[in-house]
């Protein structure tokens, strides 16, 4: 159940593992049918997503629930008006005669003794309509409703936190689904280079130059590449399909990511990060609400102490025939009244008030505790992807140099075929090892504006 109390922020826990990166399962969305492949910014994707969204969906019913409380509490400043139809039948001495006085139909005869202590059987409608108007309560009409309009705002701030979730682990799926892509178009070159190789290893064996051990090894190396593509193929299947649940499409619709892997500016000064963290992170917010709120609840708890005051006004319309009005009455008041004792119940609601008010300033504390570690422990994942990035570029270019130096040497003679698909081979681990420190500064960008609460991007 979703209610304004941070039910969405538990739902999207549930996580599941699929193609490269976590995935909420609890991010289903209704099916939306695509026809034909769409190619998707990283911003329409999220999007889509938001807008798809189931858990989201509730979430936004928590928030109509929540205001739905707060209207209750209205309920301390209005009047309650009851109406109501009854019938009663008696010969009991008392009710008789009192009903023939609310009939308006006594008459000298009814004073006679004998009908006085053995009536006969008498019915009685009543229609009473009843208005009871607070005026005074000790002030908890007061402090519930401002208890339910923080509660409002909690669950607003715990919606929002919902969809920046989403946002983020949309963000995971549509990078998972670029690295698969880039992977598979990494070793379809490897592949492309490695037939290549065969290619020329074969040449060189029919012209005695190069042995049959050189030709098997390549073939070997094409075959190992073949498999890698297969593999990298399905790869890009399942982060297809994962791509599309979070975005609430069907079951093998087609998104494409518009957006490349690319090197993205890393400006991160750590105790501004957290300032800003400490200032929109809207679950933050919500938990600091719900202190607010707690203390409100103490002040609810303690107009039990109070006397009450409330104003009355009672019109009755009573006769012997459903259709028929004979008699007519009304009556109006006021009354206090004082629990002056209640069995400590009073007191044990102040003191559990006090409790609940000390357990969400505790968790408050606990959340902006976390919110810093974790914006502390995005900013030093940013920055290990970046160097990564970097020392990955290197490598690459020092795997590429030594390719080509590698290859003009085989064709020379000077060293053998393993060497060259040594070569090769380390040159596609790098590339794609480079793509996976690119895939993981991208999703370490949107982790760090997720935890610090700003636009995931």
């Amino acid at each position: 159940m979703i209610d304004g109390s941070g039910g969405c922020r538990k739902v999207l826990r549930w996580i599941a593992w699929a193609g490269g990166g976590a995935l909420a399962v609890s991010l289903l969305g209704s099916p939306v049918r695509a026809e034909r492949p769409v190619a998707l910014s990283l911003a329409q994707a999220q999007s889509v997503a938001v807008e798809n969204n189931q858990m989201l969906k509730a979430a936004r019913k928590g928030v109509e629930a929540a205001q739905a409380m707060k209207l209750q509490t209205l309920a301390g400043h209005l009047p309650t008006v009851r109406l109501s139809e009854g019938v009663m039948r008696s010969n009991d001495a008392v009710n008789a005669f009192g009903f023939r006085l609310r009939q308006e139909r006594f008459t000298q005869a009814d004073f006679d003794v004998n009908a006085l202590n053995g009536p006969s059987a008498i019915t009685n409608f009543q229609t009473k309509l009843e208005i009871l108007q607070p005026i005074f309560n000790g002030g908890e009409t007061i402090f519930r409703r401002r208890q339910a309009s923080l509660g409002v705002t909690a669950a607003e701030r715990d919606l929002a936190r919902g969809e920046d979730e989403v946002r983020f682990h949309t963000a995971e799926a549509y990078w998972g689904m670029v690295l698969a892509r880039a992977s598979l178009e990494a070793v379809q070159q490897a592949l492309e280079t490695a037939r290549a190789h065969a290619a020329a290893a074969e040449a060189r064996h029919k012209q005695e130059t190069a042995p049959l051990s050189d030709v098997l090894a390549a073939r070997v190396r094409v075959a190992e590449l073949q498999e890698q593509e297969i593999m990298a193929a399905n790869r890009v299947r399942d982060a297809a399909d994962g791509l599309s649940l979070i975005m609430g499409l069907e079951a093998g619709a087609a998104a494409t990511p518009a957006d490349a892997l690319a090197l993205r500016a890393v400006d991160v000064d750590l105790e501004t990060l957290i300032a800003r963290a400490l200032q929109a992170r809207p679950d933050l917010m919500a938990s600091q609400t719900r202190a607010v709120a707690a203390e409100k609840g103490i002040g609810a708890a303690r107009a039990a102490y109070i006397p009450h005051l409330n104003a009355f006004a009672e019109l009755e319309l009573d006769s012997d025939n459903l259709f028929k009005r004979r008699g007519e009455s009304w009556m109006a008041g006021a009354v206090v009244t004082w629990n002056v004792f209640s069995g400590l119940r009073s007191v044990g609601a102040v003191r559990a008030a006090r409790a609940g008010a000390a357990a969400a300033d505790a968790q408050a504390d606990f959340q902006k505790a976390r919110v810093v570690r974790e914006v502390r422990k995005a900013t030093r994942e940013v920055v290990a992807a970046r160097a990564r990035v970097e020392v990955a570029e290197e490598a690459l270019r020092q795997a590429d140099e030594r390719l080509r130096m590698t290859g003009l040497q085989y064709q020379e003679g000077l060293v053998t075929a393993a060497d060259l698909l040594d070569a090769e081979t380390a040159q596609t681990h790098t590339r794609i090892r480079k793509l996976a420190a690119l895939h993981d500064l991208n999703v370490g960008l949107a982790r760090l504006s997720f935890v610090v609460g700003e636009a995931v991007e």
